[in-house]
Parts: C-alpha cells; structure tokens; sequence
C-alpha cells in the first residue's frame, strides 16, 4: 500500500521536477508534441535571444560543450494554414535572426544607420508577421529600427512590378535612394519571396551604395 501510494505521489509531481521539454514522454503525448517547433542552437545565440532564461557560457568556457533546443508552440495546429505559410511562419524567428546576424556580421559599418525593413509576401497578414520578425531581430541586434517605409512614384511601381524579383529589386532600390526613401542614414533590409514555388525568404540590403542580396 505505502508503495502505491509512493507511486503517486511520484507521478503527480513528476511534470514540476522534470526540465520544460516538450519532447514525447511521460510528461507529453506525441500528438501535443507536434504542437511545438523546436530548434537546437548554441547557447551564445540562444542567451542572447532569451536572457536571464539561457545560461550564457562561462567566460572561461566549460568542459562539457553544451547547446540550447529552443522550442516555441505553435498558434495553430499544423495543417490548418496554406503549406507556404506554415513553411516560412514555422521557422521565422530563426529566419530573421540568422539574416539579423548576417547582415551585422557582413556590414558592420551601417551599424549605426537607421535601419528600414519592406516585405514582399502573397499574403498580407504573413507579410506583416515577417516585418515585426525582422525588426524584432535586427533591434536584437542592437541596431535602431524604424516603421518608415519607402516610397515609389505611380510610374515607378508600374515599371517595376513587370519586372522578375531579380531585376525588380535593385531597381527599386535605385529609385529609393534617387527619391530620397532610403538616405545616406539608412539601410533597407528586405525579405521577399522570389519565386512562388520556394518555401524560404531571401533577404536583401538596400543602402546609398547599391543592392545586394545577402542571402
């Protein structure tokens, strides 16, 4: 009897000694666990997107190497959004972290420009999604970011909007920086959809020295 009971009590406080992993197992079925998107990290990124959360690594560094899975629940169950959508929402904010990071690393030089960001997405409401991503990550990385957007003539979009993704954007960046939009102050990053039929967002870089795709 006092066994049994032992048994319970261990049950019943096993989910508050056990870690927050979502991970199948006693604490979480499979199915709950589809409901999680999870990333393994290293912990330097992983401390400095979730401070106090994340132990950082000792300044002298430790023995055992260590990494971070970061996982975060999904808003809607898989399935219930169009495949595109869930492609580029299930792994945004590693997305735009990545091109946060790549963009600080390659051009530490705008580090202390104004930083605008422009989306080109088939959809309105994932288009927005991806620029408060982005701004959130660039802002992480300690650079300052603004809600102006550029702007473009009626004869500019005409012209450009004819154009392949490949072509359009360095012409509008020509025009951006031609018309003032995007001043020796300011970089412009861009994620945008090439082609319809990838599942993944390019970023590009727009400052008064010319376009260039950064991935």
């Amino acid at each position: 009897m006092e066994i049994g009971l032992t048994l319970l009590i261990s049950l019943a406080i096993l989910p508050f000694i056990l870690p927050d992993d979502p991970s199948p197992g006693l604490v979480h079925s499979r199915a709950s666990s589809r409901l999680y998107d999870c990333q393994r990290e290293s912990v330097t990124t992983a401390s400095r997107r979730y401070p106090g959360r994340v132990r950082a690594d000792a300044p002298r560094g430790e023995y055992v190497e260590r990494s971070a899975v970061l996982c975060q629940e999904r808003l809607m169950a898989p399935g219930s959004r169009p495949a595109l959508d869930e492609a580029i929402l299930s792994s945004l904010d590693d997305r735009t972290a990545q091109v946060a990071d790549l963009a600080d690393a390659l051009h530490p030089e705008l580090s202390a420009r104004r930083w605008l960001v422009e989306t080109h997405y088939p959809d309105a409401e994932v288009s927005a999604k991806i620029s408060f991503a982005t701004k959130n990550a660039l802002v992480r990385q300690g650079l300052s970011v603004t809600d102006r957007a550029p702007r473009l003539a009626v004869g500019d979009v005409g012209i450009i909007t004819r154009l392949a993704p490949a072509d359009a954007w360095p012409a509008a960046c020509e025009r951006y920086i031609a018309n003032g939009s995007v001043g020796p102050e300011d970089a412009l990053l861009a994620m945008v959809i090439r082609d319809p039929r990838e599942t993944i967002l390019h970023a590009g870089l727009c400052t008064d020295g010319g376009w260039a795709w950064l991935q």
